[in-house]
């Protein structure tokens, strides 16, 4: 609705301070998105914006031309139109956590950032995640949260992984170990009485199987017997 209230008086484009050392021409954009192209998000217009909100604050119509900017290069980094040089400074900001970290020059002699905070009575690094390194980890499980990390192909540094596997090993307890281990060993010893108690059932029921068998066949030998006996007496008489 505010972009469609644009009647394309060229105030922004005329304010602008970014548009007098580059080639972006605000109306052009508002003009484009009002109108539906796809050139919009493709195009580097967009990205030549440095948000200071000079357009909003000079607009007759109160059109927020800065906000739709920015919701315009949320589209093309969704859309896949990001430039590398974006997802480089992502990397970095998901590495170290800044954008801009403080290290060391190319030859790898300190910055002079340490000397300038000295001067104006700051600590030698900042209260971020430079004086903080735990807190990068915040900052990467945010963006695998939001799924950020796809959508600027980071991945994180072997180091850092294996980092993340001591870190897991102090967090357990010897004690916590040892009961685990003990319950596997009694759960072992378990499955393996299971087994010897079946085959001893089975044992006892075969063993009671035979003996009933062999008092049968006893039972009958005495009575075959005692019949021969019988008739060999009926023939004697």
């Amino acid at each position: 609705a505010f972009v469609r209230a644009c009647f394309q008086c060229g105030t922004c484009t005329g304010g602008c301070p970014s548009g007098r050392r580059t080639a972006i021409r605000t109306r052009q954009i508002i003009r484009k998105a009002v109108l539906g192209l796809e050139e919009v998000l493709s195009s580097d217009d967009i990205w030549l914006c440095s948000t200071c909100y000079t357009c909003f604050e000079r607009c007759p119509r109160h059109i927020p031309v800065t906000d739709i900017i920015i919701m315009l290069r949320n589209l093309a980094s969704q859309r896949g139109y990001m430039k590398p040089p974006h997802k480089a400074v992502t990397h970095i900001l998901a590495d170290t956590g800044h954008g801009v970290p403080l290290g060391t020059k190319k030859g790898g002699e300190p910055n002079n950032w340490s000397n300038l905070r000295a001067v104006y009575g700051l600590p030698d690094i900042p209260p971020t995640t430079h004086s903080h390194p735990e807190a990068v980890h915040d900052i990467q499980e945010l963006m695998r949260s939001t799924e950020f990390d796809k959508l600027v192909g980071w991945e994180p540094k072997e180091v850092e992984k294996s980092k993340e596997n001591p870190e897991k090993k102090s967090m357990e307890k010897p004690g916590e170990k040892k009961a685990e281990k003990t319950v596997e060993k009694s759960e072992k010893k378990a499955t393996k009485k299971q087994p010897t108690e079946k085959l001893a059932k089975q044992t006892e029921k075969k063993n009671k199987g035979k003996t009933a068998s062999k008092k049968k066949s006893k039972v009958k030998k005495t009575s075959i017997r005692k019949t021969s006996r019988r008739s060999r007496k009926k023939s004697a008489e």
